[in-house]
């Protein structure tokens, strides 16, 4: 359906600074009924009043819940035919909007992405990230396989820098789970699991992205990959993740993580820090399995009233 509405969603904390790279090129595309809003979660800065004189909706959250808390919020409350999950060092670039429409018009699609560039930068964690590509789709088609291992068995997923949700379908599995990561893999799989439809994708680059810029941020992110790469293992043992390589992150596929290591060997520097993302990664998957107490079944998350839309 060419007129379906777009709600697109974005949870922050703290990110005043890349709102306008993100906001201006993103509200230039909407068509009658899309809405951009901006989810503002427990921020110290001026994230909530950027947004807001953006030109965005805002909703703000009294205290931190995680993105996925923060994306449930706003999702709850959307009336929009398509759901689209984005995160604040997004760059959308022109048809990106039109593009997920396009994809999701199509019979049985109710999960949409395009390729998404990892920018560059002059830091040794920004040139890293941009060698390994995480987002990227594989050349010459076809949907990003389930990155877990690449176990072939299970459907495909992509990550909530660039994802399309139908609403219906995110409401029939209850939306996220209470979980600090890797909720994007596993709603996607629970959709398709349910038989609801299937992801479609567009390779063409319709976002970019900036990554971190401090080795310490990079390696804080491959810890939490590493974390919920152990719980997606748990909340997903009885369907064949038992072959799952834990030194693989859910988020970059293994060949990602090949290719960096193979294409980084200009410096002993860069050698170091794809050392140190490694462990980071290793230390979040092997910590989480200590914890295992801590795990409980996967549940809707429920939304309590520290959300005022504004």
């Amino acid at each position: 359906m060419p007129g379906q509405t777009i709600e697109v969603i974005i949870p922050v904390r703290d990110m005043a600074d890349h709102l306008p790279g993100l906001l201006r090129p993103l509200l230039d595309q909407l068509s009658d009924g899309d809405r951009v809003t901006v989810v503002d979660d427990a921020s110290d800065d001026d994230t909530a009043a950027v947004a807001r004189s953006l030109g965005a909706n805002v909703i703000t959250l009294a205290k931190g819940g995680g993105p996925y808390y923060a994306r449930q919020v706003a999702a709850s409350r959307s009336a929009a035919d398509i759901l689209l999950f984005i995160d604040g060092r997004c760059r959308p670039l022109p048809g990106l909007l039109d593009a997920h429409r396009a994809l999701q018009s199509q019979p049985g699609i109710v999960l949409s992405c395009t390729n998404v560039h990892t920018l560059s930068g002059p830091t040794l964690a920004a040139r890293m990230a941009a060698k390994m590509q995480p987002f990227m789709l594989p050349r010459g088609g076809g949907a990003m396989k389930a990155v877990v291992g690449l176990v072939p068995p299970r459907p495909d997923y992509y990550p909530t820098c660039n994802l399309g949700i139908d609403r219906i379908a995110f409401e029939k599995v209850d939306g996220f789970r209470a979980m600090r990561g890797g909720g994007d893999l596993d709603i996607c799989w629970r959709i398709q699991d349910q038989s609801l439809g299937t992801i479609g994708t567009d390779t063409r680059v319709l976002m970019e992205w900036e990554p971190r810029a401090s080795l310490r941020d990079l390696a804080s992110q491959w810890k939490r990959y590493g974390n919920s790469n152990a719980y997606i293992r748990w909340a997903h043992r009885n369907d064949n993740l038992a072959k799952v390589d834990p030194a693989s992150s859910y988020v970059s596929p293994s060949e990602a993580w090949a290719t960096a290591r193979t294409e980084l060997r200009r410096s002993p520097s860069e050698l170091a820090a794809i050392a140190v993302l490694g462990l980071a990664f290793q230390y979040g998957y092997f910590a989480a399995q200590f914890k295992r107490s801590e795990f409980e079944m996967p549940v809707p998350i429920e939304i309590t009233g520290d959300a005022e839309a504004r």
